[in-house]
């Protein structure tokens, strides 16, 4: 016996190592719980292990106000003229202008613009914030905050901004950005003036599917002719857009 056993031990450990290696390995699938998904406005169903739109309304800002009086709150950007130079120098700013749309039954005095960057070689995002830090509705209607008439928007701002200049590691970019406006929601708005920082932002603005409407290619290269001094000025050298109608 003192023979055979080491014999027997040998052949379930053989019998261990080929079970293993016969067994298929685990589906891993796209993501799960340590694992988020990458790509804009999706999250992991971490059942099926797989990314999936999130269900997110992009049609309004925030739900409806039940009185329609509310305020003083912060409110984003939706739906406007938007113009971003269509090229600049390296070192340059790149000129924004930013119209929004308003409903009229909203109050306001004191607004704020916000740009960042990341860049992965020579091609850049850009994303371009403007928003009311002290709306005030007045009897407003239930789609204040959604896609009401265009004919009612008021303007009472045209904001002059600006993407960059964009250096990285002390170089000026010769590449190309993408400028966005992003979609955002009231609550979004509200973390942003509270401080929120520049990793919390670029959260916030990936939560939510990417628009080919608020996407703005810019090239940077030396070639160019120097940017506008603005977008307000010089229209016929920027690209500008209706948004969000």
């Amino acid at each position: 016996m003192s023979r055979i056993l080491p014999l027997m031990v040998g052949a379930a450990g053989m019998a261990l190592v080929f079970a293993t290696a016969c067994t298929p390995p685990a589906d891993a699938g796209e993501c799960d719980a340590n694992r988020p998904c990458q790509d804009r406005g999706e999250v992991c169903d971490t059942v099926a292990k797989e990314c999936v739109l999130a269900e997110l309304d992009v049609d309004q800002t925030d739900d409806p106000d039940p009185d329609g009086n509310f305020g003083p709150i912060a409110l984003p950007f939706f739906r406007g003229e938007v113009c971003v130079a269509k090229a600049a120098q390296p070192g340059q700013a790149v000129p924004v202008s930013i119209s929004p749309c308003v409903h009229p039954c909203i109050t306001s005095s004191l607004y704020k613009q916000r740009n960042q960057f990341t860049c992965s070689g020579s091609l850049c995002e850009g994303i371009n914030l403007m928003y009311i830090e002290d709306a005030v509705g007045t009897a407003c209607p239930a789609d204040v905050f959604g896609r009401f008439d265009q004919g009612q928007c008021a303007y009472p701002y045209t904001v002059g901004a600006k993407q960059g200049p964009i250096v990285i590691n002390g170089s000026n970019l010769v590449g190309r950005i993408n400028v966005e406006i992003p979609f955002l929601s009231n609550d979004d708005a509200a973390k942003i003036v509270g401080g929120a920082s520049s990793e919390e932002i670029w959260a916030m603005v990936k939560a939510y599917p990417s628009a080919t409407e608020r996407v703005f290619e810019v090239t940077i290269n030396d070639a160019n002719a120097p940017a506008p001094a603005d977008c307000t000025t010089d229209k016929a050298a920027c690209n500008c857009r209706q948004i969000g109608f």
